[in-house]
């Protein structure tokens, strides 16, 4: 056989094999996993797959084109997203709708729960979008739910709570807590003890304040103030009883009880805008999932929350090269639904983490896995159908934590985790705009009445 004999059965030999090979290229690739599909023409055929998303976009193969394309929204800063309606709509229907009423004058509450970690501790952050809100509508101020105790009670400005006589508190943290926990992560048990509570957050002198004392599922507890007493039943897994009605921010009250849980109390203006801080230091929000839904259930029925935030995220980032956090779907979905379930007709907001640094080669650095956490967020917020606000981007995105806390006019502490008060002031006034520009794209659907033109009308123009 001469040379070019030889050739030419080489190259039939070959071409026959990368045909076969294309052709049960999965086939070999399910016994040879190392075995990789090779085009020989691969450097002349135009590419026309879909064009390369920015790597922390997290689109599952279940979401069609036009929700992909909403879902990137989650990019965009200082804008509340709905993952069902382009950015130029608003996301929270239902709070709006209620704060359209309030603005018109009505007589409404509008009940925000605001969970989160140690972020907002404090009531730091809270207590800035919770003036803002009270302000910009009804100007009815109020400081909403405080806890009996907490972590932060001595440093917190907006409340005051002293205990006078044994207490003792199950809590999230416990493995055998009794079942009884409150949104707030805490109950409490007492067979003999005083509340002395101050609302400091500033109102008109003449504005009435409800202060309510807010229980659980017991054998019974009797409540002594201004010297008369009450024996109130506790039957259901919350209750709530009306302490005072009155312009004072005080209130003083005795509770006698075996087995009743006590959740705290809560001071608001009989109309307006409630925020209720349930923060818990150290959480991520999985431990949601504990509260039982007897008592989400009566919640809604009795103190219906309009608005639902969650502000977690930090307290994943808790090694500096972390970039998987897929356990953490697994981990809070059950509490989203939970959540869900049990709160009807209520609007629902995830916030994404903020700033976290750490130290590389000796500087201080944002972790490596911020973004593919603020995408899974958002991932979970479209898979929950919640708006979501990108609260990492919005206040300034990579660095910002450092910069803020290095900066003469310091912002945050030297634990690049946590805002001081000023940072703080900050975000709750990013937050604060972002929902206002929410509710003015609501207000602009909303159709205005025309003027009726009469002959009196017309004689004035």
């Amino acid at each position: 056989m001469n040379n070019h004999r030889k050739v030419l059965v080489f190259i039939v030999l070959t071409t026959f094999i990368y045909i076969l090979s294309s052709i049960y290229s999965t086939s070999i690739a399910f016994y040879f996993p190392s075995f990789k599909n090779v085009s020989l023409l691969s450097d002349v055929v135009i590419d026309k797959t879909t064009p390369k998303k920015d790597k922390n976009v997290v689109v599952t193969a279940a979401h069609d084109t036009v929700a992909g394309r909403l879902f990137e929204n989650y990019l965009k800063k200082g804008t509340i997203i709905s993952f069902e309606s382009d950015t130029t709509q608003c996301a929270l229907k239902i709070t709006n709708k209620k704060l359209m009423q309030l603005a018109k004058g009505e007589n409404v509450k509008i009940r925000i729960a605001w969970f989160g970690d140690s972020q907002i501790e404090g009531d730091l952050i809270t207590k800035e979008v919770r003036e803002l809100l009270q302000n910009y509508f009804n100007k009815k101020n109020g400081v909403g739910f405080v806890p009996l105790t907490s972590a932060c009670g001595d440093f917190r400005q907006t409340a005051k709570v002293s205990i006078d006589g044994d207490i003792v508190a199950d809590n999230f943290k416990q493995m055998n807590a009794s079942s009884n926990l409150f949104l707030s992560g805490y109950s409490y048990f007492g067979t003999d003890f005083e509340i002395l509570f101050n609302d400091k957050v500033k109102k008109k002198a003449d504005q009435i304040n409800q202060k309510w004392l807010l229980y659980g599922k017991g054998d019974s507890i009797t409540v002594i103030r201004n010297g008369d007493t009450t024996r109130l039943e506790a039957q259901q897994s919350f209750n709530r009883f009306l302490l005072s009605e009155s312009t004072s921010s005080w209130a003083k009250v005795k509770i006698k009880s075996n087995k009743t849980p006590i959740y705290g109390v809560s001071s608001e203006p009989k109309y307006g805008v409630v925020v209720d801080n349930f923060s818990f230091r150290g959480i991520s929000g999985e431990n949601l999932n504990r509260i039982s839904n007897a008592l989400l259930a009566d919640v809604n029925a009795k103190q219906k929350y309009d608005l639902v935030v969650f502000q977690y995220g930090v307290n994943l980032l808790f090694k500096p090269d972390e970039t998987n956090f897929d356990y953490y779907e697994r981990m809070i979905r059950p509490s989203f639904r939970k959540l869900r379930a049990n709160f009807k007709d209520t609007d629902f907001l995830l916030l994404s983490c903020s700033d976290r640094a750490f130290k590389y080669n000796g500087n201080w650095q944002t972790a490596t896995g911020i973004d593919a956490l603020v995408a899974l967020q958002s991932k979970l917020a479209f898979d929950n159908k919640m708006a979501f606000y990108n609260l990492y981007s919005s206040i300034g995105g990579r660095g910002t934590i450092v910069k803020w806390a290095d900066s003469t006019y310091q912002m945050a502490n030297k634990d690049y985790i946590h805002f001081n008060s000023r940072g703080a002031r900050k975000v709750g006034n990013l937050i604060f705009k972002a929902l206002i520009n929410d509710y003015k794209k609501f207000e602009s659907t909303v159709p205005k009445k025309p003027i009726k033109v009469t002959l009196k009308t017309i004689s004035r123009l």
